[in-house]
This record gives C-alpha cells, sequence and structure tokens, in this order.
C-alpha cells in the first residue's frame, strides 16, 4: 500500500510500513535476476528482439508462463494472477499456484480476488479527474475550499495545498501508520473520521518536495465526498466500476456473497514453509482497500492506456487522461517524477507510468508503457512478491523492448563545486516527525563521503560503500559493474546553493533531505552514551554515604544534611527515572508488539503506554530542580570543588538525556 525502499523484512508490527515502502524498486532492478536466467534457459535463449511481440499472445503467454512460476520458486510464494494488455485489448490473463494451500485451491485468473493495496489509489485519482475535468475541482486551488466540516491547518500562509500537491505526493505532509489500521473489518469507521482527528504535521511547504502519503490519498477522497454530495464507494461504483463493468472488483471488505467463497489467502513464509495469516484492514480505504481479479484490473489498465475509453465506455476524456498521465512534478529536473497519481520512470528508454500496491501479504503492480500500449498488472499473495514483481518488470521490459545501443556517459572532471560539498548525512522525507512513532520507526539515514577524483561513496553499514563518480554537475554515476537499482545520485541545491536534498535517478515518490550534524544518528546516540555514562555516576553517591556512616566520620555526614541533602536526592531520583526508564520501560515497551498494535489501531492511545510515557516528563521536570539546584550547590558552596563539578556532570548528563528523549518524541503528549 505504500512504497517501501532500501529495508528488509522487520517485526510483524512494523511489516506495513517496511513491505510498503518497497513499491518504489518495481522502478528498477538488477539485470541478471532470477527471471532473467530462467528465460535464459527455455528456447528463446537467443536475442529475443528478433521475435518476441507484445501482441502475440502465444509469446505473451511463453513469457509469462516462464517468468511467473520462477518468481514463484525464487521468493517462496504460493500464488500469483497476471494480465497483460496490447493496444487496449486484453491478450493474456492466468492465475498460477495457489489461492488456498491448505484446501489446494488454485489460482483461477477469472475469480480469485488479490488485494490490490495502492493501486487502488489510481482508482480514487481517476475519480478526482473526472472532477477536475467538469470543473467542479481546480487543480490548483486551496483544498480547504472544498472541505465541509474540517480544514487543514495552514502552516504555510499564502502556500495552501492543492490537489496537485496531494496528486503528486508534494502537500508535505509527515508520514505515520497510526490508527490507520484496525484489528477487523467490525472494528472499521469512517474515513472521513479518521482524516478529520489524525491530521499529520506539514512539515514542508506544499510543492516542496514528494513524501508519499496514504493521508493525502484518503484526504482527497473525502473532497469528492463533499463535491458531489454522494460517498466515495458508491461515486466509484457509479462512475468508474458500473460504466467499465468491473463486476469482480470490490472496494468494501465486506465482499458480496457471490464473491465471499474467492479472495485468495495471504501467507507468510516462516520456518520452511507458507504459513495463511489475515491481512491487515484499513480504515484508509481510499487509499488501499480495494480486491480484483486480473482481468478487471486489465479493463482499468486499458482504459488508462487508450487515454479513458474503453469498449465505449468512457470515464476520462482524451484531454484529461492526458493531463493525468504527464509529468507533474519532480524533486529535480535530473530525475524521474510524479504524473497526477501515476509514477513515471524510464528503463530501457522506455517511459513508462506505473503504480505498486502493498498489504501486509499482497504485493502488486500495473504497468503502462504509454508509447508502446504495452502494460500489465501482477499480484502476488506473500511478501516475496516485493522481489518478485520487480524481477518480472524488468524482465518484461528487457524481453520486449531490450537496450539496441549502450550510451556511456564520460565523467565530468572540470566540476565547479568540490565533491565535498555534497558529503553529509541525508535522512527519508518520508517518516514521523512529531509523534512516538518516530522513535519505533525511525527515519532511514544514508552517509555520504568524499572520495579522490571526483567521486562520492554512499555508506551501507556494514556493507562495502557504493562508490560514484561525477559526471554533470551534482549528478553522480555508480561506478560498478552491476550498478545498484536506485540510479544515478543527484544532489538538489536551493536558491542559496546550499545542498538541501539527495534524490536517487528513479526514486520520485520521496527524497533525502540533508539534516544537520545534531540531527544524525551518530550525534544522537553519542549524546545518549554520554548522558548515560554521566547519570550512572550518581551510584556512587549511596555507595559514598554507606561508607561515611560505616567510618563514622561524622563532620561529613553533617555536611550532607539539609538543602545538600534534597540536591542530591533529586538528582539522584531524576537519573535513576532514566535509568529505569531507558534499561527497563522502553525495551519493556519495545517487546510488547500488542501495546505497539493498540498504539497503531485504537482512536486514543492505551493508558499503559501514557503512563510509561509520563515517567520522562517526571525526570525532566526532576532536572530542572537539579539545574536549579546546581546554582546553590555552587553558590552556597556546598561540599567539595570536585563533588560540585560531578553534581554539574550529573546535571548536564540530565539535561543531554531530556533532550535525547524530547528527540526521540518519548514524552506522552507526542502520542
Amino acid at each position: 500500500m505504500i512504497p517501501a525502499h532500501f529495508s528488509g523484512q522487520k517485526s510483524e508490527r512494523t511489516r506495513l510500513h517496511c513491505l510498503v515502502l518497497m513499491v518504489v524498486l518495481v522502478l528498477f532492478c538488477l539485470a541478471c535476476s532470477p527471471v532473467h536466467a530462467a528465460l535464459e534457459q527455455t528456447a528463446l535463449s537467443e536475442n529475443p528482439a528478433n521475435f518476441a511481440n507484445p501482441a502475440n499472445s502465444t509469446d505473451v503467454e511463453l513469457f509469462f508462463d516462464t517468468a511467473v512460476p520462477a518468481g514463484l520458486v525464487e521468493y517462496n510464494i504460493p500464488g500469483a494472477t497476471v494480465s497483460a494488455v496490447q493496444d487496449g485489448k486484453l491478450i493474456f490473463a492466468k492465475g498460477y499456484g495457489y489461492a488456498d494451500l491448505a484446501n489446494k485451491t488454485p489460482v483461477d485468473a477469472d475469480s480469485t480476488l488479490f488485494h490490490i493495496g495502492s493501486i487502488t489509489k489510481l482508482f480514487t485519482w481517476t475519480c478526482v479527474m473526472q472532477l477536475v475535468e467538469d470543473g467542479t475541482i481546480d487543480l490548483d486551488a486551496d483544498i480547504n475550499t472544498y472541505l465541509t466540516d474540517f480544514s487543514i491547518p495552514d502552516t504555510y500562509p499564502g502556500q495552501p495545498i492543492t490537489m496537485r500537491n496531494l496528486m503528486t505526493h508534494s502537500a508535505g505532509f509527515e508520514d505515520s501508520e497510526g490508527r490507520m489500521m484496525v484489528e477487523n473489518v467490525a472494528a472499521l469507521y469512517p474515513f472521513r473520521i479518521y482524516c478529520r482527528d489524525n491530521i499529520p504535521a506539514q512539515v514542508y511547504p506544499p510543492g516542496t518536495v514528494t513524501s508519499y502519503s496514504n493521508y493525502g490519498a484518503t484526504l482527497a477522497a473525502v473532497i469528492v465526498e463533499d463535491v458531489t454530495g454522494v460517498s466515495f464507494e458508491q461515486y466509484l461504483q457509479d462512475n468508474i466500476l458500473t460504466p467499465l463493468a468491473l463486476t469482480n472488483t470490490q472496494v468494501s471488505y465486506s465482499l458480496p456473497p457471490e464473491s465471499a467463497g474467492n479472495p485468495s489467502s495471504g501467507y507468510h513464509f516462516a520456518g520452511g514453509k507458507n504459513v495463511a495469516v489475515p491481512d491487515i484492514v484499513i480504515v484508509i480505504g481510499p487509499a488501499g482497500s480495494i480486491s480484483s481479479t486480473a482481468p478487471d484490473m486489465a479493463v482499468f489498465l486499458a482504459a488508462h492506456m487508450e487515454n479513458g475509453t474503453f469498449d465505449g465506455a468512457e470515464i476520462l476524456s482524451e484531454e484529461t487522461a492526458a493531463l493525468m498521465h504527464a509529468p507533474a512534478f519532480s524533486n529535480d529536473p535530473r530525475v524521474s517524477g510524479m504524473c497526477l497519481g501515476f509514477y513515471e520512470t524510464y528503463l530501457n528508454n522506455e517511459r513508462i507510468i506505473l503504480h505498486g500496491g502493498d498489504t501486509d501479504t499482497f504485493h502488486s503492480l500495473l504497468v503502462i508503457i504509454p508509447e508502446k500500449k504495452s502494460g500489465f498488472f501482477v499480484s502476488y499473495n506473500s511478501p516475496g512478491g516485493n522481489n518478485a514483481r520487480n524481477d518480472l518488470l524488468m524482465a518484461y521490459v528487457n524481453w520486449f523492448y531490450p537496450l539496441t545501443e549502450t550510451v556511456v556517459l564520460a565523467p565530468d572532471a572540470d566540476l565547479k563545486t568540490p565533491v565535498v560539498t555534497y558529503a553529509g548525512t541525508y535522512q527519508s522525507t518520508r517518516h514521523n516527525y512529531r509523534s512516538f512513532e518516530f522513535f519505533f520507526e525511525p527515519p532511514q539515514q544514508k552517509t555520504v563521503e568524499a572520495g579522490e577524483n571526483n567521486t562520492l561513496f554512499l555508506l551501507r553499514g556494514g556493507a562495502a560503500p557504493l562508490e560514484y563518480i561525477a559526471i554533470a554537475p551534482g549528478v553522480f554515476k555508480e561506478l560498478s559493474d552491476t550498478p545498484s537499482i536506485s540510479g544515478n545520485m543527484v544532489f538538489r541545491e536551493n536558491e542559496k546553493g546550499d545542498v538541501t536534498f539527495l534524490c536517487f535517478e528513479n526514486i520520485p515518490i520521496f527524497a533525502f533531505e540533508r539534516v544537520p550534524w545534531y540531527a544524525t544518528n551518530a550525534f544522537t546516540k553519542g549524546v545518549f552514551s554520554v548522558a548515560i555514562a554521566l547519570i550512572l555516576s550518581v551510584l556512587l553517591w549511596p555507595v559514598m554515604a554507606l561508607s561515611r556512616r560505616v567510618y563514622g566520620k561524622k563532620d561529613e555526614m553533617i555536611r550532607e544534611r539539609g538543602l545538600p541533602l534534597y540536591a542530591r536526592l533529586v538528582a539522584f531520583l531524576a537519573s535513576v527515572l532514566g535509568i529505569i526508564f531507558v534499561f527497563g520501560l522502553i525495551p519493556m515497551v519495545q517487546a510488547n508488539e500488542g501495546l505497539i498494535d493498540a498504539y497503531l489501531h485504537d482512536v486514543t492511545p492505551p493508558f499503559t503506554l501514557v503512563a510509561l510515557l509520563t515517567v520522562p516528563v517526571i525526570c525532566a521536570l526532576l532536572s530542572v530542580v537539579t539545574a536549579g539546584c546546581t546554582v546553590l550547590v555552587w553558590k552556597m558552596r556546598f561540599w567539595t570543588v570536585w563533588h560540585r563539578v560531578h553534581y554539574t556532570l550529573v546535571t548536564i548528563g540530565l539535561f543531554m538525556l531530556v533532550w535525547w528523549l524530547n528527540y526521540q518524541n518519548l514524552f506522552f503528549f507526542r502520542l
């Protein structure tokens, strides 16, 4: 449902975030994938450009019959469904593997329903474009002029959020998973209420940079309701599903009786076998709730391929469809951009518009190559589909539209800007900024270091860094025989010439913002480590007090009474609370998946979590009192100079810890 990138498998409670971000990978893939190897072993191992024809159903069937089963085996996927379209016509549809392993029920392309995740957004955006076409919605008007029962805060006066911003994911919203999922269908509530009660922080002015937003797509559906006066589901049914005769496409989780027995199960591969698991249930239906069959998705794909018309039914005029499919926003002119809803990319010099979709267990892809009037839809029923669909896309393009020549770019050795200018730490724009979610889903950071001879190194943790060389001002190409999947690194500068963003050539839906030194992982971890070391030293105080009592040092005992005792007591209590929270309560929260799930699913934060995150607030208040005591310690000359210095260091440690707790959003009012 949300594209994901540069992340591996995570725990159950965070799987949605990680899987959804991976849809960006459909834009690019390694040419030496297992699917390619499998295709090369077929009877068509000669140059496919000589005969492979995407308009020939036999060629298309041979391709998918080879590529899809190879992906199922490679990534331990039970089943998949596929359809292919050429010149606006369905030329192939087939199911592979199983929809239900326990009952050995095969996938039937005509009847087996797969969750399509965020491809649902294309239906939502098509509804919006219909209303743009009839003049009901202006792409560049303030969306607050359409909302009837709540409004989006005017965070940047004079720079309103527009529908164009929502459709290109450039509204500037932070990302959040909180409360968009519920435990089951019975717990669903109107997505309008979700949008009203969970308005994300706007962290960038609209039109500045992309950050993929489920909230933005759902808000667009609220606007559809407000300007039409009918429910979004009814509008979608009347204006897209019914005209295109998409009788096997279900918007609601509550399937009608005739379809209730046909949905595919979703699976996780664990313990060496596939295990059926319930898929997620989301409140934000317009962003990802549709289930459909491969032929129905082929019809929707064909309608867009044919600029709004399929089999005599028009859902968009040719002009409106062309507008929707045209580039609309890019993080930098030198990288792929967003259309009005579709992503844009180039593979083998072919312009492709596409959209991926991810739930917890289903992973889908819809692809259109406009100039060739070619495309396909695929959906898999387990997490391995993340990689399988990427391989399938690249294999499809390589097989039917192979490169005929290779363009070699000569490195630019005469750069005006030193490469060290681009070195630094960059952080994904797609993350939560203001809530507790920031702590358990921290933003991904990338570190870039300068090399010699106009090169940069992209660090990758324990793996070998990737080396890039400048090929143009601010543009760096990877020096590798097997380039990474993300394409060129492109650095964006502001009007002052400061580097502000790192953009990857093939990732249009988010960028990496340059972060100041105090927001780097290295610095924040360093602050935390020093803070803990300083406040742990208060454990010496009870030992010292016991020593004075054992050895009868009455003079020292007298000096410790009154204000000196209370000063130490306050600092000791603040330190102990901090230590207990960091080493006891935080691990308990992280290990308690039920508590995190409750935070993500429930309308109100769980009381237990509120209580736990009250401890840092108490620690912060006691730290302020400790700071006041520090002034008294020096003014009234308590203890020896060394003891006063130590007390001051403890106070500094407490404030360092409070800074870290605040940075991590670990106060109850950040829930």
